[in-house]
C-alpha cells in the first residue's frame, strides 16, 4: 500500500517557517475542477447567503433588535457609501482622497517589502551557516507584535506618508520572507547538481531552477501579504494620520457615526478584494506553465 507523501512544512525547519508554511500548503491546494454549472450553482449560492445576511440584518433594526446606533442598517449604509461616491465632503476631504492616501501607502510598502522579503528569503534559504547565524534575530522580531512596533516607526519616520509605508513594509515582509524561504528550502538538491553538472552557471540555476520550483510557494505568500498590507496601512492611521480610510473609521467611531463607519469598513473589503484578484491574475500568468489539477488522488497498490 502506498501513500501520498505529507504536503505539510518539514520538522526540520524552524518554527516560524512551519507555522507560516504550513498556512501556505492549504492554501496552495488547487481547488478541484468542476463543471459550468455548478461553479454558477457556487455563485448563487454564495449571492443567496449574502442577500439573507443583509435581509436579515434590515430586519433586526427594523424590530429594534439591534442597536441602529452601533450597526446602522445596509440600506443607510448603502445611501451613504453613494453620497460620499458622489464627491460628498467627508471631514474635510473626498473619500476619493481617503482612499487614494490609504491605496498608496498600502502599494509602495508591499512593493518593498515584498519584494525584499523574496531577496532575503532566497539568500537565506541556499546559505545554510547565514540562515542559522540569522535564525534567532528573525525570530526575536517575528515574535514582537506589530503594534508593538508602529510607534517606533511614527518616531523615526514621523507621522507622514513613510510611517505608514514603513508599518505595511513589516507586515508584509515576514509573511512573504517564510514563505520564499520554504519555497526555496524545499528545492531539492539533485535538480541542483543535476544543472550544474550539464554545465549550468549560479546563476542560471538560480533562475531556471530554484525559482521556478519556488515560484507556487512564494506568491502564496504574496498573497498571504495582502491583507497584512491593509492591517498595516489601517494601523498607522490609526497611531498618527489625519487622512486615509483608517483615520477615517477611526473618526466616525469617536463621532458615533455608525453608517460612516461601516461604509469605511466596506470600503477596505473592496481594496483588499481588488488587489487579492491583482496577484491571482499574475499568480495564473506566471504558473501558466503548470498543468492543471483537476483533483487529488491517492494511490493505492
Amino acid at each position: 500500500m502506498t501513500r501520498q507523501a505529507p504536503t505539510g512544512p518539514s520538522a526540520a525547519q524552524p518554527p516560524s517557517v512551519a507555522i507560516v508554511a504550513g498556512g501556505a500548503a492549504v492554501l496552495q491546494r488547487r481547488t478541484a475542477w468542476v463543471p459550468a454549472q455548478d461553479r454558477r450553482l457556487v455563485v448563487g449560492l454564495q449571492v443567496l447567503i449574502g442577500v439573507t445576511v443583509l435581509a436579515l440584518w434590515e430586519l433586526a433594526i427594523a424590530i429594534e433588535l439591534a442597536e441602529p446606533l452601533i450597526f446602522s442598517s445596509p440600506l443607510r449604509i448603502a445611501d451613504r457609501m453613494a453620497s460620499m461616491l458622489s464627491g460628498e465632503i467627508v471631514y474635510g476631504r473626498t473619500i476619493y482622497d481617503h482612499i487614494g492616501t490609504t491605496f498608496q501607502q498600502i502599494v509602495v510598502g508591499y512593493v518593498i517589502g515584498a519584494s525584499s522579503a523574496v531577496v532575503v528569503g532566497y539568500v537565506l534559504g541556499r546559505t545554510s551557516l547565514v540562515r542559522r547565524m540569522l535564525e534567532p534575530i528573525i525570530l526575536a522580531l517575528f515574535s514582537i507584535p506589530k503594534i508593538a512596533l508602529a510607534p517606533l516607526f511614527v518616531l523615526v519616520l514621523g507621522i507622514g506618508f513613510w510611517s505608514k509605508v514603513g508599518i505595511v513594509f513589516i507586515e508584509v515582509f515576514f509573511v512573504v520572507f517564510f514563505n520564499t524561504l520554504k519555497g526555496v528550502m524545499d528545492v531539492s538538491e539533485e535538480y541542483v547538481h543535476l544543472a550544474r553538472i550539464m554545465g549550468a552557471r549560479r546563476l542560471d540555476v538560480g533562475r531556471r531552477v530554484i525559482l521556478p520550483a519556488a515560484l507556487p510557494s512564494i506568491l502564496i505568500g504574496l498573497k498571504m501579504g495582502v491583507p497584512f498590507a491593509i492591517i498595516g496601512a489601517v494601523l498607522g492611521e490609526y497611531i498618527a494620520s489625519n487622512r486615509g480610510l483608517g483615520w477615517y473609521i477611526l473618526y466616525s467611531t469617536n463621532s458615533f457615526d455608525a453608517s460612516g463607519l461601516w461604509a469605511g469598513i466596506l470600503f477596505l473589503v473592496a481594496i483588499t478584494w481588488l488587489l487579492t484578484q491583482i496577484v491571482n491574475v499574475v499568480s495564473t500568468r506566471v504558473l501558466k506553465w503548470q498543468p492543471p489539477r483537476r483533483g487529488r488522488t491517492i494511490s493505492i497498490a
